[in-house]
């Protein structure tokens, strides 16, 4: 399985002015995030998945990702310059603020990437750079209320650029997505054994009918799409950065043979694996 923890340790990390050099090691590979993100792109562009939907960032974006996010960073031009501030899941579940906190997760996690006013891309980066800055110079020990005061911040600052502001207010973090969300844990956990939407709904103790029409409510994906799309996002992983030949890789994400992968990679991508491999080597 090729998903890796992207683990934030410390409560607060905040860096600047990254460019394409230090993003190369993070190119290609895919990640569950294990605490919420914040990324300004100030000049250049990404492409990346974000949750299974292709996203292509520009200067003056602003991306918002909640905890356990699946993220897959696929090209990056050379120019291009990103600030970041982590926020760990420690830090926003603790001191009783972790309700509140998912609750505007839920509200931003419908949109992720936020088109700024280049003033108002001015003022994110005048604020990253505080950011960055002040844990250069405190680090670790920056305590942890004004660590969350600064979550709080951004929080805020990002649900405000969301439509769906309005209903933060009145309605915050439904019980579908609630169960969405879960969904898409089990997912993560068992699609190399397990490609049917029947076994997630047993798990949730739902109908298989049920449980498709609440992803697709959620995300706008159907249940099988987001199966089929972390298989695929899996095996380009492998195919773009491992050797293990594709008989193997087929295997280790649960196909009985590398005939039935084939034809599965092909019809999900136009191409075969190894002319994937080839392709991108």
């Amino acid at each position: 399985m090729s998903i890796s923890k992207f683990n934030i340790h410390a409560g607060f990390t905040a860096y600047k002015c990254i460019t394409v050099h230090k993003l190369e090691p993070l190119l290609e590979k895919s990640y569950k995030t294990e605490g919420g993100i914040f990324v300004l792109c100030s000049k250049g562009s990404l492409k990346t998945i974000i949750n299974h939907t292709e996203y292509r960032i520009r200067a003056n974006e602003l991306i918002a990702l909640p905890p356990e996010s699946f993220v897959q960073l696929l090209a990056a031009s050379d120019d291009v310059e990103i600030h970041a501030v982590m926020f760990s899941q420690q830090l926003i579940q603790n001191a009783g603020m972790g309700k509140n906190m998912m609750d505007k997760f839920h509200i931003i996690g419908k949109h992720y990437v936020f088109p700024l006013s280049e003033v108002a891309s001015m003022l994110y980066a005048e604020m990253f750079t505080f950011l960055s800055h002040l844990y250069k110079e405190i680090g670790e020990n920056l305590s942890e209320a004004m660590s969350q005061s600064f979550l709080s911040l951004m929080l805020q600052g990002v649900s405000e650029l969301c439509p769906e502001q309005a209903k933060l207010i009145e309605t915050p973090g439904s019980r579908h997505f609630q169960q969405y969300r879960i969904f898409v844990r089990l997912v993560h956990a068992d699609y190399a054994r397990e490609h049917q939407v029947a076994h997630y709904a047993r798990k949730m103790n739902m109908q298989p009918s049920a449980l498709c029409r609440l992803v697709k409510k959620e995300s706008g994906h159907t249940a099988m799409e987001i199966i089929n799309q972390t298989l695929i996002m899996d095996a380009k992983t492998q195919l773009r950065t491992e050797n293990t030949p594709v008989k193997d890789i087929a295997l280790g994400l649960g196909f009985n043979n590398a005939a039935f992968f084939n034809k599965f990679f092909k019809k999900h991508t136009g191409v075969t694996p190894q002319m994937f491999r080839n392709s991108v080597r």
